[in-house]
């Protein structure tokens, strides 16, 4: 029996996390093991309710990417016909070296590691609680030498404090270049021409990366599609900000503004952390298993329940996606009601798609409701809203 923690940073590291053992828990409440066993029908105890305060969508850009520069529509039209660049410098960055990198992330993460002993291979993965529940998302992408992690602007101290936590004597060093480096998003079916100046020959297939040498900086050009279309990160280091902006411009590369990329990305049906996932969401039920999950791999933190609820069971409530049928955009955490059900979801991010003229949502909804086509009510000060459960994603990418 492990003895109680004397502090409340001691509860922290003693019952949020596995212990050193890296994979035989040994120190969780016993709230985390309720949360771990299977109701009688094969489905796992989930929260009834949103969390209270959502990040905002300016955490995720800071203060260099407004709403918009002057026409939201247009940076949209831009974005689905051309080429446009998003500044979102404030996402965390870490780079892991150490020759036991791969070994040991390949134990902390939902996602195959392995396949990142090669150069310019990626990921998207999950960071997990042994509870199944995530701490964050992220993308990886190798270099051969070193693995570089991009996070949430929230969850970068999360996650570098929970990888340091577990390294006794691996040889695995993290190193926190948020400071130092930019992290310029580069969308739309012409992202992949526009950036052929640049040393991209071609589209890279998703989660792959290049290395290249621009006007005596080092470059890392990763294919992630953040907001639903074709879509390039570019790692640079923070000296180079003004003059890689400017180039981009030179190349045809547009600005758009947060409007438009959040426009997009509900449409995508991708979820954000921090607004339509947080610390008490289980990957699949926002729709990550085939993205972020691999079924294969050995043990990491948190796999058991995952593999539990994939193998015999199911979560009360899944990410969906709804049509509603007024003009009126429901705040994060409107509840839904549907059957006999006052609770029976809440939404989470609500937007006016330019695409279909008209308003869509990403919310939760137990599972007896999701079926595509069930109608449902979203509740607003004004008055209930009626919608309709449609399939993800709203709106297909666009061809180049």
């Amino acid at each position: 029996m492990v003895d109680a923690p004397a502090s409340k940073a001691g509860a922290e590291q003693a019952w949020g996390f596995e212990s050193p053992l890296r994979h035989h828990l040994l120190t969780i409440r016993f709230r985390d093991i309720v949360l771990m066993l299977p109701r009688l029908d094969g489905a796992i105890f989930l929260r009834r309710r949103p969390m209270q305060k959502p990040a905002s969508l300016s955490d995720w850009f800071g203060s260099n990417t407004p709403a918009s520069y002057g026409d939201a529509r247009a940076e949209y039209t831009a974005l689905r016909r051309g080429a446009v660049v998003f500044d979102m410098s404030t996402l965390g960055k870490l780079r892991i070296t150490g020759g036991d990198r791969i070994a040991y992330l390949q134990g902390q993460l939902s996602q195959d590691i392995m396949p990142l002993q090669e150069a310019g291979c990626g990921a998207y993965s999950c960071l997990l609680k042994p509870t199944g529940q995530m701490l964050s998302d992220m993308v990886l992408f190798s270099t051969g030498d070193a693995i570089f992690v991009l996070t949430p602007p929230q969850t970068r101290r999360t996650v570098q404090e929970r990888l340091e936590h577990f390294v006794i004597m691996e040889d695995v060093e993290i190193e926190d270049i948020t400071e130092s480096h930019v992290l310029l998003h580069v969308a739309g079916p012409l992202s992949a021409s526009r950036l052929e100046p640049f040393g991209v020959a071609g589209a890279l297939p998703l989660w792959y990366s290049k290395e290249i040498t621009w006007q005596g900086h080092l470059l890392h050009v990763v294919r992630t599609d953040r907001c639903g279309e074709q879509g390039y990160d570019l790692l640079a280091p923070a000296e180079s900000a003004s003059e890689l902006r400017q180039a981009l411009l030179d190349a045809g590369v547009q600005p758009a503004g947060i409007e438009a990329f959040n426009a997009r990305r509900v449409e995508a049906g991708i979820p954000l952390f921090g607004v339509d996932m947080d610390e008490s969401t289980i990957p699949l039920e926002a729709g990550l298993g085939e993205r972020a999950i691999s079924f294969t791999k050995g043990c990491y933190t948190g796999q058991e329940v995952i593999h539990r609820i994939f193998s015999r069971g199911h979560t009360n409530r899944s990410l969906v996606g709804l049509r509603l049928l007024a003009e009126v955009l429901p705040p994060y955490g409107a509840l839904i009601s549907a059957g006999d059900r006052r609770d029976a979801g809440w939404v989470t991010s609500a937007v006016r798609s330019p695409s279909l003229d008209a308003v869509i949502a990403l919310g939760y909804l137990r599972n007896e409701y999701t079926a595509s086509g069930t109608g449902v009510v979203v509740q607003h000060e004004s008055s209930p809203i009626e919608a309709q459960v449609v399939p993800l994603p709203f709106v297909e990418p666009s061809r180049a």
